[in-house]
């Protein structure tokens, strides 16, 4: 049995900031690979990076362009398949064995997961296991991360009960609880968990990008209203992902957010100037699933602006979902009820997740195909 080669699969942000520290395990314990991006975002990709300090070369199966809107994706899905899948196939044909590593529940998770089944490599799944119990709720994630969970192999999971539902639902794949989610290594690195929440000057700062949340109209008038009340008691940072940014002005929400005093509108920011800021707040109202687990991380307060999670991190301590919220957003942010939530930074002591995840890929190395 011969050593696999690792093609690491990427096209998000959220992605790649999860993904990064899994390569920078296996670059320090000189395991080879191949960083492979599908081109779904571009924005600040190259910096993330730099930031994490990834010595691998990445290489772009399409031009890189920012896919924000419905129709962008549309048009890129097909063409970044079937470039996943000629790379694939020239990476095969070296005689090599492929291990194809996917992570979470994007687009890009779901055409690298069939191109590299369809290339006859071991998928191995990071993040594997999450799920929200609901097929359409995150759209489409959800229907993603369930069709690859069917084809995974080798599936990392985050935590004992991601686990156990792979076991019991996917008996074709070897399990693998890795103590913990990646995301924790990756807000290590950022030296956030040292900042203090602006005791002179609170604020609040608001992150939303879910399909559910931009593209039902009313929903994000909705969102827009509350900011607006909520900066009557609160300065609010609103950090607009590229998709955020072009829903308000179809809206027709940008101008009467930027007329708001009360409201600073920002750039989406690199990965750990947007934690740092966060962990300054004194809340954070987010749709993310990865905004979740690294406010949880560092115990900053969280709305989770959802009506659901597939995610544990921080539920029953620093974090809240808006339907839980005692009285309302509003009123709980005026009552300061967002205090009593704030935990103390909860990181690795010893080897993190992302160092077990690359000691398995070691052990797998040599293994026959599961």
């Amino acid at each position: 049995m011969t050593d696999r080669a690792r093609i690491f699969i990427v096209g998000t942000r959220a992605q790649l900031i999860k993904v990064a520290p899994v390569i920078v395990a296996c670059e320090r314990m000189e395991l080879p690979l191949t960083l492979l991006m599908t081109g779904q975002h571009q924005e600040t990709m190259l910096d993330l990076i730099e930031e994490f300090g990834i010595r691998s070369r990445p290489e772009p199966v399409l031009p890189v362009s920012e896919r924000a809107t419905v129709l962008s994706l549309v048009r890129w899905l097909p063409q970044a398949y079937l470039a996943l899948a000629r790379r694939l196939k020239q990476l095969k044909a070296t005689g090599t064995e492929l291990d194809v590593l996917v992570h979470g529940d994007t687009l890009s998770t779901l055409i690298g997961a069939v191109a590299g089944r369809r290339c006859r490599a071991r998928l191995v799944h990071l993040e594997s296991g999450l799920t929200s119990g609901r097929l359409f709720d995150p759209f489409p994630e959800e229907i993603c991360r369930r069709i690859v969970f069917r084809m995974t192999d080798l599936a990392m999971c985050p935590n004992a009960e991601a686990a156990s539902y792979m076991r019991k639902h996917h008996r074709r794949a070897r399990v693998v609880d890795t103590g913990g989610n990646t995301i924790i290594d990756a807000v290590e690195l950022t030296g956030a968990a040292s900042v203090r929440p602006d005791a002179d000057e609170p604020y609040v700062v608001a992150s939303l990008h879910r399909f559910q949340n931009l593209y039902d109209g009313a929903r994000l008038r909705a969102l827009v209203a509350l900011i607006e009340q909520v900066s009557a008691v609160l300065k609010v940072y609103f950090v607009l992902h590229p998709a955020t940014r072009k829903r308000l002005r179809a809206e027709g929400l940008d101008e009467r957010l930027k007329a708001t005093p009360g409201v600073a509108l920002s750039p989406r920011l690199g990965y750990g100037a947007f934690l740092r800021l966060a962990a300054g707040a004194a809340c954070v109202l987010t749709d993310g699933g990865s905004n979740q687990e690294e406010l949880a991380a560092l115990g900053v307060p969280t709305i989770v602006m959802r009506e659901r999670t597939e995610r544990p991190d921080g539920l029953g301590a620093n974090a809240l979902m808006e339907a839980d919220v005692p009285g309302g957003v509003l009123a709980f942010l005026q009552s300061a009820g967002h205090r009593a939530l704030r935990r103390p930074a909860n990181l690795s002591e010893g080897p993190g997740p992302s160092a077990r995840i690359a000691a398995e890929l070691i052990a797998q190395s040599r293994a026959p195909d599961c």
